[in-house]
């Protein structure tokens, strides 16, 4: 039988005619595990019109194409010399290679995964790293689509992607009292300082772990990226995330720290980085009343006007930064109220709800009403795009403020309301 394999094989590799054919009847065994089905062959050849019509004994040479059941295929092979033969190991032999199907290629590769994946769980047993690995191939969430992609890309990458990350989850603290800055991090663990930069595969598994320990959506920017790592115990970027101050006091080992002492007397305001913030304990507002303003122009202005009183005064910039959070998770034990007020814009109420979420009925909303906001109103038109960002907003007063700028479409700004605050900031001291 081995013989006539072979004079059936050099038979058909020698006709031109049977290659497309032997390339269909590839393809579906591999769809279907068997030789069974149908093929088609369109534009035929000369050479196949030729070869069909002498294998079939019909004649193929006014036909532009032609549908092949593989089981007449079989049938007509056995009216040949070459009846008995074994057409499948032919196949395999035509193309030089085992052909599996689909589904048993599919099978192979899955069992491949599982045990890709199984090695690299053994390496994190009873820890984070384990418990987050699991879960992103168990739901497919979290970072399975990055996992999978670089998977098919680079095995070996991946494989040193993952126990990196691994290790890093399991070290973060979790704990605000207990930080690390990121590039020291990454050195300890890689020595590397870039190894968790957020352009590369590491750092952005980094970033989906801790969402998923934080039960947290992915950060789809900076800010809310350096908040989620300040949350899991790892600072980034300490120069440029800043927030400016007067009127607070900071202690270092149970000292008053000269350096904002000095700032205080003075009454001047203070620029504070997240450098600044990670050498200090405790922060105090003397008199236990914090005003928050969003726009730099008003706080300057309130500033100036009570300069000698030693008034509380924090400016956010126009938004929340880290610097900003972490000052006032310092600061929330020590006082007794802060009172925010900022420009009547999405993104004026964003921060004001994100202060209310975080930190609940130690913020006042001050001068932020629909009232105010009335009194106040601009001529300035708030584009379609930012008037959307206000359906994020969860705080019932807001909603409702919320729904007041919709109707309008116009914002107001913390300028006009000026007088009203140092006048309320004079009847809470008096009080």
């Amino acid at each position: 039988m081995e013989r006539i394999k072979q004079e059936c094989l050099k038979y058909f590799k020698s006709n031109k005619g049977y290659k497309r054919l032997f390339e269909k009847i590839r393809e579906k065994y591999r769809m279907l595990g068997y030789l069974g089905g149908s093929i088609k062959l369109d534009n035929l050849t000369p050479e196949e019109q030729d070869a069909l019509s002498g294998f079939f004994k019909r004649d193929f040479y006014n036909k532009k194409s032609a549908t092949i059941k593989i089981e007449n295929f079989l049938k007509a092979l056995e009216n040949t010399r070459f009846s008995g033969v074994d057409f499948e190991g032919v196949l395999m032999e035509y193309f030089d290679e085992k052909i599996i199907s689909k589904k048993e290629e599919q099978n192979r590769l899955e069992r491949e995964k599982e045990k890709f994946f199984s090695e690299i769980l053994s390496c994190f047993s009873g820890t984070k790293a384990k418990e987050w690995l699991e879960y992103v191939l168990d739901k497919k969430e979290n970072a399975y689509k990055l996992i999978i992609q670089k998977y098919e890309r680079d095995k070996l990458g991946l494989k040193n992607s993952l126990l990196l990350t691994g290790e890093a989850l399991n070290r973060l603290s979790f704990d605000i009292n207990n930080t690390e800055r990121l590039a020291i991090f990454s050195s300890n663990i890689s020595k590397n300082p870039h190894t968790f930069d957020f352009d590369r595969d590491e750092g952005k598994l980094l970033l989906y772990g801790i969402s998923y320990f934080l039960k947290e959506e992915y950060p789809e920017n900076a800010q809310k990226r350096a908040e989620l790592l300040y949350r899991a115990g790892i600072i980034d970027d300490e120069v440029s995330n800043y927030t400016i101050v007067s009127g607070l006091l900071a202690y270092k080992d149970g000292k008053l720290h000269e350096g904002w002492e000095g700032f205080y007397k003075n009454s001047e305001p203070m620029q504070l980085s997240l450098y600044n913030l990670s050498k200090i304990d405790k922060i105090i507002a003397p008199e236990r009343v914090v005003y928050i303003f969003e726009n730099p122009t008003v706080f300057s202005e309130i500033l100036e006007r009570t300069k000698g009183k030693k008034i509380a005064l924090i400016c956010t910039y126009g938004q929340i930064k880290l610097a900003s959070i972490i000052l006032l998770d310092k600061l929330m034990d020590n006082v007794y109220k802060i009172y925010y007020s900022g420009d009547f814009d999405p993104e004026g109420l964003l921060i004001a709800d994100k202060l209310i979420q975080r930190y609940g009925d130690k913020i006042t909303l001050w001068r932020y009403g629909i009232d105010d906001y009335k009194t106040i109103i601009s001529n300035k038109k708030i584009s379609p795009q930012r008037l959307k960002k206000l359906s994020n907003l969860k705080t019932k007063e807001l909603i409702a403020l919320a729904e007041e700028i919709q109707k309008t479409g116009l914002a107001a700004y913390q300028e006009l309301l000026i007088e009203k605050y140092l006048n309320d900031i004079g009847t809470v001291r008096e009080n």
